[in-house]
C-alpha cells in the first residue's frame, strides 16, 4: 500500500529506514474473526439494508467475521455497530467500521466515524495516536471523491503535520524529509484557510504548522483569530488547548 507521503505528493522516503504512516496503515480490512476482536469505538445507526441476519445478541463479532467472508461489507458494518455501541472505549473499532462503511458505499457514516475516531484519539491513549494520520488520509480521499476542496486541503495538511510530529525525537528522523513534509502541510492550511477564513480548525493547525517553522508572530495571530471566530462544539477539547478555552 502507498505511504501516506506518496498519496499526498511527497516523495517516498527511501533507505532502510523509510518512514511509514507512523505505526502502520490502518487496522486490516478483511480480518479474520480473531482479528476483529482487537479494537473498539462507537457507531451511528442507519447503516442501510443488506442482506445479513439482525445482529446476533450474544457475539455480533461472529456474524462480523461471517459477513466478511462473503465480502459482505454492508452486513460486517450493521453488526460491528451494534458490538462499538456496546463498547464505546474500544476505540479502533470504529476505524474498521468506517472502512467497512467505505467498502459498502455507504461514504457519508464512513467519514461520520472517521471524524470521530480522529476525535477520540487525539485525547485518548498514545497507542491511538499514529492511527490518526491514516484517519485523516481516508477523509481526504473522501473529500477527493465528493469534489470538496476545502476538506482535501485541510486534512492534507492536518495529515502531513501529524506525520511530522510522529517523528519528533525519532533516533533516525529525517529532517530533510520532515521540512518537506511540514512545507507541504503549510502550504495546504493556507490555502484551505483561503476556501475558509472563518473556519477556526484550520486556523488551529495552521498555527501549529507556522510555529514549527519558527514563524511565532504569525502563528500567534492565527490563534487568536481561533479564538474570535470559535463557536460552541466546533473544536475537540485537545484542538481547544492552544487557545485556553477549557
Amino acid at each position: 500500500m502507498a505511504s501516506v507521503a506518496s498519496r499526498w505528493g511527497g516523495k517516498q522516503h527511501e533507505g532502510s529506514n523509510a518512514h511509514p504512516p507512523p505505526g502502520g496503515e490502518a487496522p486490516p480490512t478483511s480480518p479474520s474473526r480473531g482479528e476483529v476482536r482487537d479494537g473498539g469505538g462507537k457507531g451511528v445507526g442507519g447503516l442501510g439494508s443488506s442482506t445479513a441476519q439482525p445482529p446476533a445478541e450474544d457475539d455480533p463479532l461472529s456474524a462480523v467475521a461471517q459477513c466478511l467472508e462473503r465480502e459482505d461489507y454492508r452486513g460486517a458494518a450493521i453488526h460491528l455497530d451494534a458490538y462499538v455501541r456496546a463498547h464505546p472505549n474500544q476505540t479502533l473499532f470504529r476505524l474498521q467500521l468506517a472502512d467497512f462503511c467505505v467498502r459498502g458505499g455507504q461514504v457519508a457514516e464512513a467519514k461520520f466515524h472517521y471524524e470521530r475516531f480522529a476525535a477520540d484519539a487525539q485525547s485518548g491513549p498514545a497507542t491511538l495516536r499514529p492511527h490518526l494520520v491514516t484517519a485523516h488520509t481516508k477523509l481526504m480521499e473522501i473529500a477527493q471523491r465528493r469534489n470538496d476542496r476545502f476538506g482535501e486541503l485541510f486534512h492534507r495538511g492536518v495529515g502531513l503535520l501529524l506525520l511530522v510530529k510522529q517523528m519528533d525525537g525519532a533516533p533516525d528522523r529525517d529532517e530533510p524529509f520532515c521540512e518537506e513534509m511540514l512545507c507541504k502541510s503549510l502550504r495546504a492550511l493556507i490555502d484551505a484557510k483561503e476556501l475558509k477564513p472563518g473556519d477556526p480548525r484550520v486556523r488551529v493547525y495552521l498555527a501549529e504548522a507556522l510555529e514549527r517553522t519558527g514563524n511565532r508572530r504569525a502563528a500567534d495571530t492565527e490563534r487568536s483569530a481561533a479564538q474570535k471566530g470559535v463557536a460552541a462544539g466546533e473544536l475537540t477539547v485537545s484542538e481547544r488547548k492552544p487557545l485556553l478555552l477549557e
